[in-house]
C-alpha cells in the first residue's frame, strides 16, 4: 500500500505552486475539493484494496512562504509552532476541505483510504477533527478509519485516550519523535547527524508505541529515513512488533530484505 501521502506536497504538485488559500478565497473552492480528490483518488485506486494513508495538511512557514497568512505570527522554530492539528484550529478552512475531498473519493469507492492527522500534540486537537469529521458525514463510512502521526512526546503518555477519542492506528515519525525527545533541531546540519532514532531513549519510546498499540488493538506504522538505510533498525521495530514499514520509493527493495531477514531470525528464535 501507500504509508503516508503528504498533503502538502500534492497540493504543490496539483496546483504548481499556487497558495491554496488563493484558489479557495479567489477562485473555486468546489474546484479545489474537485481537484484534490482526483489526485488522492488516483493514489488510491493504483494500490486498491491495499490501504492508502493520507497525511493532512502539515506545513512549516519557513518551507511554503507563499502559503503565509495574513494574521499568521513570524516564528522563530517554525518546526514548533503553528503546525500539525492545532493549525486546524486557528484555520479550519483549508481542512475541512480536505475532508470534502476525502468523503468525495470515498463516495466513489476508495475504501482502502484512510486520514493521518499530523503532529498532534493533545487529545482536544483529535477531538475537535473528530467533530469536523462527524459533521461531514465522514465517520459514518464504515471502512474509513482514522488515524494519528506519532511524534511528540505527549502520545507516549495518553495513546488510550486518542484510541477512546477516536484513534483507529498510529504512525510513528522517527525524525519529529527523535527532534522532541532529545532536544535536537532536525535541521541543524551538524546535529541531525549526531542524534538519531537509534538513540536508546528514542529506541524505548518507539517500543512503548507499539507495545501500548498492541495491547490497544490497534495497527502501528512507522516511517522515517532510517527505515531506507539501517537494517538495524528495520529489525528492532520487526522485533517490537510494527505491523507496517513506510518508506521512500528507492529504499523499498532494501528494506523489504530487511525486513525478511529480520522476520526470518524472528521466526527462527521463536521456533
Amino acid at each position: 500500500g501507500i504509508g503516508l501521502i503528504r498533503a502538502e506536497l500534492m497540493m504543490l504538485d496539483c496546483f504548481e505552486g499556487e497558495s491554496p488559500l488563493t484558489i479557495v478565497q479567489q477562485r473555486s473552492p468546489q474546484g479545489f475539493v474537485d481537484r484534490l480528490a482526483t489526485q488522492i483518488e488516483q493514489f488510491a485506486q493504483a494500490v486498491y484494496p491495499r490501504p492508502t494513508l493520507y497525511r493532512s495538511l502539515d506545513w512549516r512557514s519557513h518551507e511554503f512562504t507563499q502559503w503565509r497568512q495574513a494574521d499568521d505570527p513570524p516564528e522563530s522554530n517554525p518546526m514548533l509552532g503553528l503546525r500539525g492539528t492545532f493549525r486546524y484550529q486557528i484555520h479550519p478552512t483549508l481542512f475541512d476541505l480536505e475532508l470534502q475531498a476525502l468523503y468525495q473519493v470515498c463516495q466513489r469507492g476508495s475504501s482502502n483510504l484512510r486520514l493521518l492527522l499530523p503532529f498532534v500534540r493533545t487529545v482536544a486537537e483529535v477531538e475537535f477533527c473528530v467533530q469536523r469529521l462527524t459533521d461531514l458525514g465522514l465517520s459514518r463510512l464504515t471502512d474509513f478509519e482514522l488515524w494519528m502521526m506519532a511524534e511528540v512526546p505527549s502520545v507516549l503518555f495518553q495513546l488510550p485516550q486518542y484510541v477512546q477519542a477516536g484513534i483507529q492506528g498510529i504512525a510513528i515519525g522517527t525524525s519529529d519523535l527523535t527532534q522532541l525527545l532529545l532536544g535536537v533541531d532536525r535541521d541543524h546540519p551538524q546535529l541531525s547527524t549526531h542524534f538519531t532514532a537509534t538513540d536508546p531513549a528514542v529506541k524505548a519510546a518507539i517500543a512503548q508505541l507499539i507495545q501500548t498499540a498492541r495491547s490497544l488493538n490497534i495497527p502501528c506504522s512507522i516511517c522515517g529515513h532510517i527505515l531506507s538505510d539501517d537494517a538495524e533498525f528495520v529489525e528492532f521495530v520487526v522485533q517490537a512488533g510494527v505491523t507496517a514499514i513506510a518508506v521512500e520509493r528507492d529504499g523499498l527493495a532494501r528494506t523489504r530484505r530487511a525486513i525478511a531477514q529480520a522476520e526470518q531470525r524472528l521466526g527462527l528464535a521463536n521456533g
